[in-house]
């Protein structure tokens, strides 16, 4: 049966090829700046690691000590000496761990932002394309089990390395047959290692890409609860839920499947290590050429010797999940689905017209032409509205103005310049965009209308009064300061739309662009709304796309669209004696509104 939520999990898949060494060296960037942190790090590392075989030489002269006199009298300076060691390892760990998260959550921070700024990048396809539920996992989870690899992996290996390497050093230096013994753990234990790291691998892997397709799902359904509350869809989501919470749990499963078997396979090897050398040591004392204090410093030794053995497993899961993380950050990093500006950009001028020459555009590469051949002109100061069918491409010559997509054929000018030679963001501030959908931050009032611009009272006041909003913060208890909720849940779908148009007017555009504002909306808002398109309209230059066709008779061209063509254009009276395909569309409009 298939997997409801499957289609979120194949589109978060990377392909799992990437080189691990090539990934390392590109998060090795992000720790470059912090070198200083990084060769602290190291010298405590190396530091903590000749700390760490200090206890079991003192445990050896103590031991031995006693065995020659039979008393611990005079061994005072060796006692306070293992003390002073424990001592010195706790102030290195407590260091080097808080040094640690220093560079650690630096880098990260580094790298969240370098995300975050990329994805502000990113065109408005990419978006259409990339769930936001898939994106917010990768500025939160993934980097976190980046941050995780960082503390409790890759730091950890290395540092395990250096006290392993002087375990190994010690060892030998003391007895070079106990310590061959000991070592006789490596073969066994590096074969254990590599099944574990075939089976486990591809499991960790999956496990993270279902976690991050629940996530998606999850974000989408919550998202759009109303509908699927509406609808009556409380049981399918449910199902969807429970069908990708399952496969991410038979994943998982098979992860703990591999470490049911590594974990006592490592501690059987471990222990029959320790066997050997305490046999292999008896022997020795049988002999007479080896001391008891040597014998209990390497079974002291012999422990610590295991222990990061025993949690390589750990580390690994830790690596393989930040491998995975890495892969996919790195992917979205890699993403050159952006606009494009041009090296030299030049400067936005717009004093007579905006021309669409021998546009067409397509949304998918391949795919159906939603824009056709089109040719029109905004001149300054002029009032053009779009009017047809849904699906005419309306909406979509909106988006080419701004900018959102590129053009395929054909280009647009300002002043006879191409739009792609301009500077994105100075062309993008000729308009001022109001949509049907009001999408309204978290915030206050005044938050939501002046959008992180300079604070200007005398021009907020304005702006409040052309756009008829100044009745509704005048009945706000808290005025401007009132909080409007998560998407603006605090105020109807009107006063979202007045908002738009108080945004709009504080940003000062030259030109407006309206793409069916007045479609969702009451009446008494919707006259509102055109008093104030009214206001506006003779100062700025308007492009209209109209639902409402009563809404654009007194445009002064209006361009009638059918499948990504203008197939007609002039002022309402000429359309209408025309009576072609606007005529029909007026005719039709008025009947539906007088039969409801």
């Amino acid at each position: 049966m298939a997997v409801k939520g499957e289609p979120y999990f194949q589109s978060d898949q990377v392909s799992g090829r990437g080189l691990r060494h090539t990934l390392l060296i590109r998060l090795l960037k992000y720790l470059k700046p912090y070198w200083v942190g990084l060769l602290g790090l190291l010298a405590l590392m190396i530091a903590g690691a000749v700390l760490e075989v200090m206890p079991s030489q003192f445990t050896l002269w103590l031991i031995n000590r006693f065995m020659e006199t039979g008393s611990m009298h005079g061994t005072g300076h060796l006692v306070a000496g293992f003390m002073g060691v424990l001592a010195m390892g706790f102030i290195v760990q407590m260091t080097r761990f808080v040094l640690l998260a220093w560079v650690g959550q630096r880098a990260m921070l580094d790298l969240r932002m370098e995300l975050f700024a990329h994805l502000m990048r990113r065109s408005t396809h990419f978006f259409h394309r990339n769930p936001v539920g898939r994106l917010m996992t990768r500025v939160t989870s993934d980097v976190q089990n980046l941050n995780e690899m960082f503390s409790s992996g890759f730091v950890a290996i290395v540092g395990d390395a250096m006290s392993l390497l002087a375990i190994v050093i010690w060892m030998f230096s003391k007895h070079a047959g106990l310590a061959v013994v000991a070592l006789a753990i490596m073969p066994p234990l590096l074969l254990a290692t590599e099944i574990f790291r075939r089976n486990a691998g591809e499991a960790f892997r999956e496990t993270q890409g279902r976690y991050a397709a629940i996530q998606s799902y999850l974000q989408e359904q919550l998202s759009g609860i109303s509908l699927v509350q509406m609808n009556a869809r409380e049981a399918d989501s449910n199902a969807g839920f429970v069908q990708l919470n399952r496969s991410y749990l038979d994943a998982f499963l098979r992860t703990i499947f591999a470490y049911a078997v590594f974990f006592p396979v490592v501690e059987f090897i471990t222990s029959a290590t320790l066997a050997a050398i305490i046999y292999y040591g008896g022997v020795k004392l049988e002999m007479g050429t080896l001391t008891w204090g040597l014998l209990f410093a390497f079974v002291q030794l012999s422990g610590r010797f295991f222990r990061p053995i025993r949690e390589l497993a750990e580390r690994y899961n830790v690596m393989q999940t930040a491998m995975a993380s890495s892969e996919r950050i790195f992917v979205l990093l890699d993403n050159a689905d952006e606009i494009h500006e041009a090296d030299t950009p030049l400067p936005v001028a717009f004093e007579r017209e905006i021309r669409f020459e021998d546009v067409s555009f397509a949304y998918e590469e391949g795919g159906r032409s939603v824009v056709n051949d089109l040719s029109g002109t905004l001149p300054k100061g002029r009032r053009i509205a779009v009017v047809g069918h849904t699906g005419a491409g309306k909406s979509t010559l909106i988006n080419l103005l701004m900018r959102f997509y590129d053009a395929g054929a054909g280009k647009i000018t300002v002043d006879g310049m191409d739009i792609r030679e301009l500077k994105l963001s100075s062309h993008r501030s000729l308009f001022g965009l109001v949509l049907q959908d009001v999408f309204v931050f978290s915030g206050t009032l005044e938050d939501n209308i002046v959008l992180g611009r300079p604070r200007d009272k005398q021009r907020l006041a304005s702006v409040l009064e052309q756009s008829q909003l100044k009745d509704l913060v005048g009945r706000l208890p808290l005025g401007l300061e009132t909080q409007v909720g998560e998407r603006g849940q605090k105020l109807s779908a009107g006063e979202r739309q007045l908002l738009a148009f108080a945004r709009m007017l504080y940003l000062e555009p030259e030109v407006l662009l309206l793409d069916e504002a007045t479609a969702n909306i009451d009446s008494e808002t919707e006259a509102k709304i055109q008093a104030v398109i009214e206001h506006v309209s003779h100062r700025l230059t308007t492009f209209t796309i109209a639902h409402r066709l009563s809404t654009i008779k007194e445009a002064d061209e209006i361009w009638v669209m059918d499948q990504g063509r203008i197939i007609e254009r002039g002022t309402h009276g000429a359309l209408m004696d025309l009576d072609g395909h606007y005529a029909k569309l007026v005719r039709l409009q008025f009947e539906e509104e007088e039969a409801a």
